[in-house]
């Protein structure tokens, strides 16, 4: 059997897809598996496993599809047909697509393969995500404030092979580790690298910070500090400098991959930013204590295993949208080098860090949930938001909904032990009637969901008979565009519960556009379905959490408290069963 992995984003998204090629190796056993990269971050696949032959695209050669130098357009092209007509030559037996972008949905189709996880496109060039945990992927990096699930754990899932944990592992060289023992001190009690880069500036802490930490870890322990990082941050190692008198080792751009994981593997503890060195450390065994600023979310790129730190500011904006242009960048002055030191220092000493006299900061320890997957525990407790128990209900259930593994009692279990440990109980079960709440917001979403399941019966019904109405067929299909409007409106209307109306939109966006208006519809009502099951099921754990006899289940349109008139009446004209919005 021959896999290929479709990985075209950065250094650090590489690094963290090797559970998921270990998964692969374990789950088809004797498989040949390929990965696909982007050329400027193909020396991150030097430091992992579990793949057995690399292809590279190079996107300066494909600068020409794009530029309107129209005389680069005839290369780039000769370019794009050669490499993948070599793919296809490969015949590739399932490939796994975890690029959400337009390359990557562009390769994953032309490598014209038997099956397809994740997005392609199909004959007609519409997009396809044909996976639940795909679809999710995609969902997260759509609504981000509503995903606590790690990056690595849905490369894994998306993938499909599995529902285990598997770690992630980067390779160490011995003759590596034996280079850079003149780099190191071996009378110290403790090592310490500090990373001062990150991808974008506006992600980092200033280096001035960094100094003040080691400071003050210089007075309490007898540690060595080394500076790690790519030939670019040579100007942050320098500012460092300037504040830190004491002697430490500079090792910023003299480093290849293989050396650096050598350096982290060396170290007790490695301070960061979310970066590619984070990973790299998280999968050579040592501890991460890494700062999350502007566009970095922990939860979907923190440290991945059991025992990493992750230091974040405590601000509504945070993290902010990757479109957004701040003016200010309060987040990074947020964080104290104070809090920061004290947290490192325990970590270093094996104590949990006392953080109750540091404000403005959220801080969270990373351990390995009950199923399987990397969460992220506060170390002290959450103000309540809508926002945070919606994430952490979709955390639940969503695995349970896709696997089918649990019953109802134990999602309801492991969502007070969620809301627990984020609020504290008291806080929680003071919240008891905005929650109640959230049963008629659900209703009217059911509501909206059954609509569109029963005109799609109907479209069905017509269809099989002998002679098809098709303008009857038309204003049902003219219902569903009207019904899907509302379904993404009632989205914006409650953006805490965005995660299942974007699911099902992608959903929608994957139905096949085939020749057959009854496979369309039958599509579109599997799409209305799903729905369905998902919000009766996020309701249903909603009641169980709050205990109360008087709710028996939605009893359909007389169940919600809003007007139906306006589907029911509403003159409209035809729409795609596809419905390409969302």
């Amino acid at each position: 059997m021959k896999i290929l992995v479709i990985n075209l984003m950065r250094f650090g998204d590489i690094i963290q897809c090797a559970p998921l090629l270990h998964a692969l190796k374990e789950e088809y056993p004797g498989a040949e598996v390929h990965l696909l990269v982007n050329s400027v971050f193909g020396h991150a696949t030097s430091i992992i496993y579990g793949f057995d032959k690399l292809h590279i695209i190079d996107y300066e050669k494909l600068y020409g599809l794009t530029l309107e130098e129209k005389k680069m357009l005839p290369s780039s092209y000769k370019y794009l047909r050669d490499i993948f007509q070599h793919l296809r030559k490969e015949a590739f037996d399932l490939v796994i697509n975890i690029t959400p972008s337009n390359v990557g949905i562009m390769a994953a189709s032309l490598t014209k393969s038997k099956q397809i996880h994740g997005s392609y496109m199909d004959e007609k060039g519409l997009r396809v995500i044909n996976t639940p945990w795909m679809r999710y992927f995609h969902t997260a990096c759509k609504v981000r404030q509503g995903n606590n699930i790690n990056l690595v754990d849905l490369f894994v899932r998306g993938g499909g092979p599995s529902n285990g944990f598997y770690p992630l592992k980067v390779k160490v060289e011995e003759s590596c580790k034996e280079r850079i023992q003149q780099f190191l001190d071996s009378t110290v009690d403790y090592r310490i690298a500090f990373h001062l880069g990150a991808s974008e500036r506006r992600r980092t802490w200033e280096p001035k910070c960094f100094a003040r930490v080691a400071r003050m870890l210089k007075k309490d322990l007898n540690v060595q500090f080394i500076l790690v990082g790519v030939d670019k941050e040579k100007d942050l190692a320098l500012e460092f400098a300037q504040e830190f008198s004491w002697k430490f080792v500079n090792l910023v751009g003299k480093t290849d991959l293989m050396t650096l994981a050598a350096v982290l593997s060396e170290v007790d503890l490695l301070i960061c930013h979310d970066s590619g060195p984070m990973h790299v450390a998280s999968g050579v065994g040592t501890k991460v204590l890494s700062i999350f600023l502007a566009t970095a979310n922990p939860h979907e790129t923190g440290p991945y295993g059991p025992g990493h730190i992750i230091i974040e500011p405590d601000l509504p904006c945070h993290p902010c949208d990757h479109e957004v242009r701040c003016d200010h960048y309060s987040c990074r002055k947020k964080i104290e080098p104070r809090a920061v030191g004290e947290i490192a220092r325990s970590m270093l000493l094996g104590t949990l860090p006392d953080i109750s006299g540091f404000e403005g900061i959220r801080v969270f320890r990373s351990r390995i949930g009950d199923d399987g997957m990397v969460e992220l525990v506060p170390l002290r407790k959450l103000g309540w938001t809508l926002d945070r128990f919606a994430m952490l209900l979709w955390r639940c259930y969503w695995p349970v909904y896709i696997e089918r593994a649990e019953p109802e009692k134990q999602i309801v279990d492991r969502l007070e032990d969620r809301l627990d440990s984020y609020f504290g109980r008291n806080e929680w079960l003071n919240r008891k009637e905005e929650i109640r709440e959230q049963i008629n917001v659900f209703d009217e979403l059911i509501f909206l969901a059954e609509e569109g399941e029963y005109y799609c019966r109907k479209i069905l019904d017509n269809i099989c008979t002998r002679s098809p109405d098709f303008c009857l067929i038309n204003n049902w299909a003219g219902m569903l565009g009207q019904i899907d409007q509302y379904i993404k409106e009632w989205g914006y209307r409650n953006p805490s519960w965005m995660n299942p109306v974007q699911t099902f939109f992608l959903g929608k966006q994957s139905i096949s556009g085939g020749s057959s208006i009854k496979e369309m519809a039958e599509e579109s009502k599997a799409s209305y379905t799903n729905l369905l099951d998902q919000i009766r099921g996020l309701r249903g754990v909603i009641q169980k959490l709050l205990g109360k006899e008087e709710y028996h289940g939605y009893a359909g349109k007389d169940g919600w408290e809003g007007n139906s008139d306006s589907f029911l009446h509403r003159q409209s004209g035809g729409a795609s069963f596809a419905s390409h919005g969302g």
